[in-house]
């Protein structure tokens, strides 16, 4: 009897273990569509020319820029991020970007939505807007956009640091 006990925990052991080892694998589904190469983050350079400056009222100018690369989600819970690089430097400034200029202080930021980036020049000196145009005439800007599910937190990386951005990103430096 306990030889037939011992034999009947074995059967049922292997019997158990197959059951479980058995795949219940059904037809394979259509494959999906293909990735989006590798371009999840936005970024783009381009050159600040003073001509490109439309006057708003007496303190502000406007640079627009058209793109047509952000999702709702993006403009929504993303990043959007503009940097400045000053012709002949090697160095990015974060925007809003202030300085003091010709008994001035300027400030250039941004606004942006789905279709466009543009950039406003104010100043605090009423009709200095072409001189202000001049100040940033060849400089380069560099807007980035990362979507919100690829976005890094963390308390050490700073986004208004491009160098910090481009390295945990992968972006030219």
């Amino acid at each position: 009897m306990k030889k037939s006990k011992s034999t009947l925990i074995v059967f049922l052991s292997i019997l158990l273990f197959q059951a479980c080892s058995i795949a219940n694998e059904g037809p394979r589904g259509p494959r999906g569509a293909d990735g989006a190469d590798g371009v999840q983050i936005y970024s783009s350079t381009s050159t600040i020319f003073a001509d490109d400056f439309d006057v708003v009222d007496e303190f502000v100018s406007i640079n627009e820029f058209e793109w047509d690369i952000l999702d709702e989600s993006t403009v929504d819970e993303g990043l959007v991020q503009g940097y400045l690089q000053f012709e002949g430097t090697t160095s990015w400034h974060a925007l809003p970007f202030s300085t003091p200029f010709e008994n001035d202080l300027v400030n250039l930021r941004y606004v942006f939505d789905i279709n466009s980036f543009d950039l406003l020049l104010e100043g605090e000196v009423a009709d200095n807007n072409e001189v202000n145009e001049d100040l940033f005439d060849g400089d380069i800007l560099r807007v980035i956009a990362i979507p919100p599910s690829l976005i890094v937190r963390g308390k050490s990386l700073d986004y208004r640091n491009y160098n910090q951005v481009a390295e945990i990103y992968g972006l030219e430096k």
